[in-house]
């Protein structure tokens, strides 16, 4: 295979990538919005269903499930950790000069252009850097198996399938999901911003409605 079909294939995976750990993103969010209208409303608070332990189940399961598959490393799979492992072993496919060549854009002059690309570069890769760090990839790998490794276990044991052995780990708390969407959330950013030239401070879309509005709405009508 070569650089360029690399380059084209990790684009593809890159897409993928960032839509999966988006749609994580903004179930999180979704998810803590509700448990803030369920806190500040009295009745709700005092009214006993078991559409909250659904709701809880459900995103904690969804989202265990998302780390779950960028950690994996099958052969067919598309995941962030592949990801990585593939620019470990090839850091010139995000080379500065290919970095370099995404701000060719009619809005940009040429000098502001280079100097932007340059900046950039060194900022978020490292001054003078030709081509990536492959020890700062192993660190992000690190990082992404540190802040997902109780997930993982959980996902193994008691979400893909019910393993006799049980648990062998504390089981996983809701800030465990948070710290590891946030790893995944970072990654996904910075090469988004290198892969394709494209910055971003947030994966969480800016919602053009009041998507709150359905909670507004009596669900069951008066008879």
């Amino acid at each position: 295979m070569t650089l360029e079909e690399r380059l084209a294939r990790l684009k593809e995976w890159l897409g993928k990538i960032y839509g999966s750990v988006t749609e994580a993103v903004v179930n999180q969010h979704v998810f803590w919005e509700v448990q803030d209208i369920i806190r500040v409303n009295r009745q709700l608070q005092n009214t006993s269903s078991v559409f909250y332990d659904w709701m809880g189940s459900t995103f904690i399961h969804s989202t265990v499930l998302s780390v779950r598959r960028q950690l994996d490393t099958d052969k067919n799979s598309i995941s962030l950790h592949r990801f990585l492992l593939e620019l470990k072993e090839f850091p010139e496919l995000i080379s500065r000069d290919y970095h370099v060549s995404l701000y060719n854009r009619l809005e940009y002059s040429a000098e502001f252009a280079h100097h932007q690309a340059n900046y950039t570069y060194d900022r978020h890769v490292g001054e003078k850097a030709g081509v990536l760090d492959v020890n700062t990839i192993q660190m992000e790998i690190n990082s992404l198996k540190i802040a997902s490794e109780n997930l993982h276990h959980y996902a193994d044991r008691v979400i893909a399938h019910h393993d006799k052995r049980g648990l062998e780990r504390q089981t996983p708390k809701f800030n465990y999901l948070s710290e590891c969407v946030a790893v995944l959330e970072k990654l996904v950013l910075r090469y988004t911003l290198l892969l394709n030239g494209a910055w971003q401070d947030s994966l969480l879309p800016t919602f053009q409605y009041d998507w709150k509005e359905v909670f507004r709405i009596p669900w069951i009508p008066s008879e």
